[in-house]
């Protein structure tokens, strides 16, 4: 048992960056980093994850500078990251979920990956892990919901329900 989770938009609100990450401007990206809050229970969901060892990654489109700055920045305990740069394929393409699968060493059947936008639910499903969307995030809600993930959910609290459920803690 073990998730991977997207990071912009499920585990961190950054619609305020996205013009200087689209523009490459990272100098004012990374200064906004204390500024892009993670979403209501996912420092909480994350820090019991790591307290029952479940296993847990990021798989993002994101760079791997930015993205490792998020995580440090809120001190998450990731076993993993995927980012831009580690596969030539980019969600949709399975590639980066399979990567963060072979990373966590476990069959792709125990996995489940969560994220905001239905590149995420598409490569989810092409790799053979189970997929859930999550709305709070989303910038094209009704794309997600038409790509028929496996679960969707509207809040965090849903979710959080879910993983406890599925993982038993």
């Amino acid at each position: 048992m073990a998730i991977i989770f997207d990071l912009d938009q499920t585990l961190i609100e950054s619609h305020s960056a996205k013009l200087h990450r689209r523009d490459r401007n990272w100098d004012v990206v990374y200064s906004m980093i204390p500024k892009l809050l993670p979403y209501e229970g996912i420092p909480e969901l994350l820090q019991e994850l790591s307290a029952k060892s479940i296993p847990f990654g990021i798989v993002t489109s994101s760079p791997a500078s930015y993205c490792n700055r998020i995580v440090k920045h809120w001190g998450w305990k990731v076993h993993f990251t995927v980012c831009y740069h580690d596969t030539q394929r980019r969600k949709p393409h399975p590639d980066p979920i399979n990567l963060g699968v072979t990373k966590l060493g476990v069959p792709k059947e125990s996995v489940v990956s969560i994220g905001d936008d239905p590149k995420d639910i598409l490569a989810a499903r092409s790799a053979g892990v189970t997929s859930v969307g999550v709305l709070w995030g989303a910038k094209d809600p009704q794309g997600l919901i038409k790509t028929s993930p496996d679960y969707l959910f509207n809040t965090t609290e849903e979710m959080v329900n879910f993983l406890k459920r599925r993982y038993n803690f």
